[in-house]
């Protein structure tokens, strides 16, 4: 990485209208801006309860917010182990290629670490040939 001050962290309530807006702009990349039934008040009851159902990285890069992991638990029957899946990584297209995603990543596996969790689970759309690269 060319010495970005990038911070990652999880998003808080605060975060709400920027999670919104990181979610619309992953489903339009995606194809899928028609199709967006999140709303502020539905992510709130979701991400923001006790305990959360699933929970968000923010990366930051001076301070500015540049893409997001959404994870939530799983469960591997195999393992017998808690497990993490990945919803959505997304980097918004000006940062891409920085390392930012990877980063992402990497703080993810720490926290799957951190916490005894056996695998960390996604898939990618096969029409994302870049974010196929990138896996």
């Amino acid at each position: 990485m060319n010495e970005l001050n990038l911070k990652i962290r999880l998003a808080d309530l605060p975060d709400l209208e920027l999670i919104l807006a990181f979610i619309a702009q992953k489903v339009e990349f995606d194809g899928y801006l028609g199709e967006l039934e999140a709303t502020a008040d539905k992510l709130k009851q979701t991400l923001f309860c006790h305990p959360p159902i699933a929970q968000i990285l923010l990366a930051e890069v001076d301070k500015i917010p540049v893409g997001f992991a959404l994870f939530s638990d799983s469960y591997s029957s195999f393992l017998a182990q808690r497990c993490i899946w990945l919803d959505d990584l997304f980097i918004q297209s000006h940062m891409r290629g920085k390392g930012i995603g990877t980063a992402l990543l990497k703080h993810l596996a720490q926290l799957a670490e951190s916490t005894h969790c056996g695998r960390i689970e996604w898939t990618v759309n096969q029409n994302n040939s870049p974010g196929i690269t990138f896996y």
